[in-house]
């Protein structure tokens, strides 16, 4: 997994770090989009619907060089609080076009952080889900509260900007 942009440091980036901790906790989102699955995959995959969902101040730093493939790196970088920069590298570690992906940080604020995103048919519409396990340097007790309550608030966004882009044929 050692590739273009695996080494990049930031302030509050953490060490290099892929392995699973023992306790981590786990975030699940689910939204109905009324788009076409392979609509609803194109744009989480692809840059422009990716920077447009995420929240205000999260910056791509380095787009994966292939596009969306296993063992591509990106870099995104946002501000802690609106203050503290916060730097996020991570690799695809696993991908089914048209289906769904896996991201896993390398360096980033959290101990652990692997967030699946999965596209499936639901009728008419299309499924969307992200689930997020994840580990802090705090513990599971600030995991299950306080993180919890910011990855509610910031996922939720994002599902719902996702919405608006694209059942307004974005």
């Amino acid at each position: 997994m050692a590739g273009h942009g695996t080494d990049e440091r930031g302030f509050l980036s953490g060490p290099h770090t892929t392995e699973r901790p023992r306790s981590t906790s786990t975030a699940v989102y689910t939204a109905r989009f009324a788009a076409p699955p392979d609509r609803v995959f194109s744009f989480c995959t692809s840059r422009s619907g990716f920077e447009d969902s995420m929240p205000e101040g999260v910056r791509v730093l380095r787009w994966p060089e292939r596009g969306f493939a296993e063992g591509e790196t990106m870099v995104l970088r946002w501000r802690l609080a609106g203050v503290l920069p916060v730097r996020w590298v991570g690799v695809i570690d696993s991908f089914e076009d048209g289906v769904g992906f896996t991201d896993l940080q390398l360096r980033g604020l959290f101990r652990y952080f692997r967030h699946t995103h999965a596209v499936e048919p639901a009728g008419t519409a299309t499924a969307y889900t992200d689930r997020v396990e994840f580990a802090s340097r705090f513990g599971p007790v600030v995991d299950r509260t306080v993180l919890r309550f910011v990855m509610n608030r910031m996922f939720l966004t994002r599902l719902a900007r996702m919405r608006e882009l694209l059942e307004d044929g974005h």
